[in-house]
């Protein structure tokens, strides 16, 4: 596929998105989540020599499932409502259309995935994958826990442990790399001692 038709599905995948995101309001995986794990995507991929259209198009899609969860849908988990959302995109879209076989099999994988640590088949998937534990750590992502939950402290605790499991099964060592330079994971680790703390009360017999 030639670089116009890949910024031409990249660009209106974007656009596609976001509308779908204006008539939904998602706590802590709205767009500017998703903008955020393009970013990371494609900065991820260009280090990594991946197929940087892949990465990126799979980001922009990942969390379309989101805007469904609040639906009669909510018994099934957001990645795969964005999983069976992209099927149906994929196979209605004109735009879409223009992906090859592989491309969308390899896309389809990756938003369904994104969550397991152990989808490795593609490299669009498990870079996808980093790429939003990464928006998990820092400032970001102790706001983004506390917003999701709406200030649930149990809640909030337990998805702070699951940053734990986030850092250790960080896929790519440009991940790594980006969490050690940014000291991205230091505002997490305050946060959760900050909270177990609060559970600490005095012993008395």
């Amino acid at each position: 596929m030639n670089l116009k038709l890949q910024k031409e599905i990249t660009s209106y995948a974007r656009q596609k998105v976001k509308r779908l995101f204006l008539n939904y309001y998602v706590p802590a995986h709205g767009f500017e989540h998703i903008k955020r794990v393009r970013d990371f995507s494609v900065k991820i991929a260009k280090a990594e020599k991946a197929n940087i259209f892949l990465c990126e198009l799979a980001a922009w899609l990942h969390d379309v499932g989101r805007t469904r969860e609040k639906k009669r849908e909510a018994s099934r988990l957001h990645h795969e409502l964005s999983y069976e959302i992209c099927r149906e995109w994929f196979k209605s879209d004109e735009i879409f259309k223009k992906l090859s076989r592989r491309e969308k099999i390899i896309l389809l994988y990756s938003v369904k995935y994104h969550w397991n640590n152990a989808a490795d088949k593609y490299q669009t998937a498990y870079i996808l994958r980093d790429a939003d534990k990464l928006d998990a750590f820092g400032n970001i992502g102790n706001k983004r826990s506390a917003l999701f939950f709406s200030g649930d402290k149990e809640k909030i605790l337990l998805d702070m442990r699951l940053r734990f499991e986030n850092l250790y099964n960080l896929r790519t060592e440009t991940a790594r790399k980006i969490v050690k330079e940014k000291k991205l994971f230091e505002p997490v680790f305050k946060f959760y001692k900050r909270i177990l703390k609060e559970k600490i009360k005095p012993i008395t017999l």
